[in-house]
């Protein structure tokens, strides 16, 4: 039996797929480590837990604008990259078993590592939030799946998805688990990207996973209503469409009556999510709004091709086509 026939043995096979479980209780997602040797996740320990991209520096490989362009302007960073944590050689594949981090449903699972996305091959899974809607996890970098994961499986948390590896553009001596934990901005996705679909990483907006388990720690659980409920406004600006795909499947983050024609006001997050829409009043034209101490934390949607950009993500229906037309294969 070949090396990587032993690991798809070990990582459950066939089995993967099971029964559903039943929902969760309470609002929120129950998490473990998304990796069996790292059990701190939460920021608190950083020396051997995060992969750093090359710099010595650990915090390059967590959550945030923990990056830079060649220009040295702010790279923004959209989960956090776990190093291995089995006994291993740089010069080797690492052996980490990549795990579920929560009960949930597998979504999408990229085996086309040789296009243009950075995340090679990757999984995603959706978790039902109660009284909020849907969240995802996503897991990349990954050198082999588990027998038998396909879209449609039920998980539980802890369910074996594929061993940890890396991609082309990284060398096999950063080889790490690139982990995101967010919400789905389109199901109109697809007409931006036909390849990928939804689970582009485009259309996927993260938290910070640090955050995540710091929460969980203290709570026992994640609250990730509450958490994107409170996150502090980026920007904002009026849209010219009120029915949106997002505030449908989030309709908390929803203030005033829900659907109907005419514009809407839409606040977002640092990290490009949208926290609070509301129907725009007749008349009522209130100017964009940008908070640059919010933006230096987050992405930099102050330039008009991110803002068209994010729009474009928010936006994208059978009736508003994309402006912004995305590369064959490509990947945020």
């Amino acid at each position: 039996m070949t090396r990587r026939r032993t690991f798809l043995t070990l990582l459950g096979g066939a089995a993967l797929c099971r029964p559903a479980w039943g929902a969760s209780r309470g609002e929120g997602i129950v998490l473990s480590p998304p990796t069996a040797g790292q059990p701190v996740l939460d920021g608190s320990v950083r020396k051997g837990v995060f992969m750093d991209t090359g710099t010595g520096r650990p915090e390059s490989g967590m959550f945030g604008n923990v990056r830079r362009f060649a220009d040295g302007s702010p790279r923004f960073h959209e989960g956090i990259d776990i190093a291995p944590a089995q006994p291993w050689r740089r010069d080797e594949a690492p052996t980490d078993v990549v795990r579920a981090a929560a009960e949930g449903t597998v979504a999408y699972v990229n085996r086309q590592a040789r296009n243009p996305s950075l995340y090679g091959n990757y999984a995603v899974l959706t978790h039902a939030v109660p009284g909020f809607g849907v969240a995802y996890t996503l897991y990349a970098h990954l050198r082999a799946f588990a027998e038998g994961l396909r879209a449609g499986c039920r998980v539980a948390a802890g369910t074996p998805l594929g061993v940890m590896g890396h991609t082309p553009d990284f060398p096999l001596a950063r080889a790490h688990l690139h982990f995101e934990i967010g919400l789905v901005m389109n199901v109109h996705y697809p007409l931006i990207d036909p390849q990928h679909g939804i689970w582009n990483g485009a259309n996927l907006y993260g938290v910070d996973p640090c955050d995540a388990f710091r929460e969980q720690r203290a709570r026992g659980r994640f609250d990730i209503a509450a958490y994107v409920r409170s996150r502090p406004v980026a920007y904002a600006c009026a849209v010219g469409a009120r029915d949106l795909d997002f505030f449908r499947r989030y309709p908390s983050l929803w203030h005033g009556a829900a659907g109907g024609a005419g514009a809407a006001w839409v606040a977002f997050s640092r990290e490009g999510i949208p926290v609070l829409g509301r129907p725009l009043g007749a008349g009522e034209a209130p100017p964009p709004a940008i908070d640059r101490a919010e933006l230096a934390k987050g992405r930099d949607w102050s330039a008009p091709e991110r803002r068209e950009l994010l729009l474009d993500n928010l936006l994208v229906s059978p009736t508003r086509p994309p402006k912004r037309p995305i590369k064959a294969g490509e990947v945020g």
